[in-house]
C-alpha cells in the first residue's frame, strides 16, 4: 500500500428518527409574555415546548406537575389571526366589522369557527365554515354594490363556489350602507354567510409541521387580536390567550449523541494532501452521503484535529491495523 493515514471524526445528533432520543421538557415558573418565553427558551434550551403526540403531552404535563405547578403554561403554539374576504378586496373599507359583542364573538371554538355568518339582528358570529346556511352574494361593483340572496343551504365553500359561478363572490361588506342593505334582504332568513372568513393555520414556535392538537372545548374570544398564542392546563388541554398575558412556560430540548469514531483512508494518489481544508471538506461531504443513503439523517460530522492541528496522521509500519 502506498500510503495509509489515520484520521479521527466526530459524529453527533440523532442517527436514524426512530432513534432519536426524545424532547426533553423544562418547566420555568417565571412569568413572562410569549414572546419573552421564546427568546428564554431559544437562548437557554432549543425551543418553546412543542407536542407531537399524546405521549408527549402526558410528559410535559408529568414535568410541570412534578415542579409543582397546575395552571396554564405557555408551549409554543400561536396563530395570526388574518380575517380576508373571499373577493380578496382588501382596500379602504376592508376592517369593517360588526361583531356580536354580546357573545364574545369572534371567539375560537377548537379551532373550527373560521366563517362568517350575519345574523338579521346585523350582528356577525363566527361559525363552522361546514354548517349549512342560506348565504348573500355580491352581484354589483365597488362603485354600486348590489347583493342577492341564496336561499337555498350551503356550506361556506359550496356556497362561495355558487356565487363565483352565478353572480360575483360572496359578499363583501365595506360600511354601515352595505351592511343595511343587506339586512333588508334577511326578513325570513336568520343566518347567513358572506365573504369573511380567516385562515386556519396554527404554527409551532420552533417551525414544526405538527398536526397534533388538544384543544379544550370551549370559545377562546379573539376580540381584536392580530395574534394569539398557546397555553396547555394541567389537563393537558389548549386554549388560545393574548399572547402579552405574562404566565410561566414549558422549553424543550433534544439531547444529542457524540461518538468519536476513527477514520482510515487509504490514498490512490500519494501526493494529495488529507489535510488540505478542501481536501477534508469533501471526505465530510462524501461521508455525509453516504450516511444518508443508509438512512442515517441527523448526523452532524466534524474533524478532531490533533495537537499539531493536523487531522490526518501517517500510520507507522508495524502498527496494530485493528486499533
Amino acid at each position: 500500500m502506498e500510503g495509509i493515514f489515520i484520521g479521527v471524526l466526530c459524529l453527533s445528533g440523532c442517527l436514524t428518527f426512530s432513534t432519536c432520543l426524545p424532547r426533553q421538557y423544562h418547566f420555568v415558573p417565571d412569568a413572562m409574555n410569549w414572546n419573552e418565553a421564546q427568546s428564554y427558551c431559544r437562548e437557554t434550551y432549543t425551543d418553546l415546548a412543542t407536542i407531537e403526540n399524546t405521549e408527549e403531552m402526558k410528559k410535559l404535563n408529568d414535568t410541570v406537575s412534578t415542579a409543582g405547578h397546575s395552571s396554564e403554561v405557555w408551549i409554543g403554539l400561536y396563530s395570526h389571526i388574518d380575517w380576508k374576504w373571499s373577493d380578496g378586496f382588501n382596500q379602504s373599507g376592508a376592517e369593517y366589522r360588526s361583531w356580536d359583542n354580546y357573545s364574545h364573538n369572534p371567539n375560537s371554538f377548537v379551532r373550527r369557527d373560521l366563517c362568517v355568518v350575519m345574523y338579521n339582528n346585523e350582528k356577525w358570529f363566527d361559525d363552522y365554515c361546514d354548517k349549512p346556511h342560506a348565504f348573500v352574494c355580491n352581484n354589483g361593483t365597488l362603485e354600486d354594490s348590489d347583493f342577492v340572496l341564496v336561499s337555498t343551504i350551503k356550506i361556506w365553500s359550496e356556497a362561495q363556489r355558487h356565487c363565483r359561478e352565478h353572480f360575483t363572490d360572496l359578499a363583501t361588506v365595506r360600511n354601515k350602507t352595505e351592511h343595511l342593505k343587506i339586512q333588508k334582504l334577511l326578513l325570513h332568513v336568520p343566518w347567513v354567510w358572506f365573504g369573511l372568513y380567516r385562515n386556519p393555520q396554527m404554527n409551532w414556535s420552533d417551525g414544526s409541521g405538527s398536526s397534533f392538537s388538544s384543544w379544550y372545548g370551549v370559545s377562546n374570544p379573539l376580540g381584536l387580536m392580530k395574534v394569539v398564542c398557546g397555553v396547555a392546563d394541567k389537563g393537558g388541554k389548549w386554549r388560545l390567550f393574548s399572547c402579552e398575558e405574562r404566565k410561566p412556560f414549558v422549553c424543550y430540548s433534544i439531547p444529542t449523541v457524540k461518538s468519536l469514531v476513527k477514520v482510515r483512508v487509504e490514498l490512490q494518489d500519494s501526493s494529495v494532501d488529507l489535510n488540505d481544508r478542501s481536501v477534508k471538506e469533501q471526505i465530510l461531504k462524501e461521508l455525509q452521503e453516504r450516511l444518508k443513503e443508509n438512512g442515517l439523517s441527523g448526523v452532524t460530522l466534524k474533524w478532531k484535529e490533533k495537537a499539531d492541528g493536523k487531522v490526518f496522521h501517517k500510520e507507522e509500519k508495524g502498527s496494530d491495523k485493528k486499533r
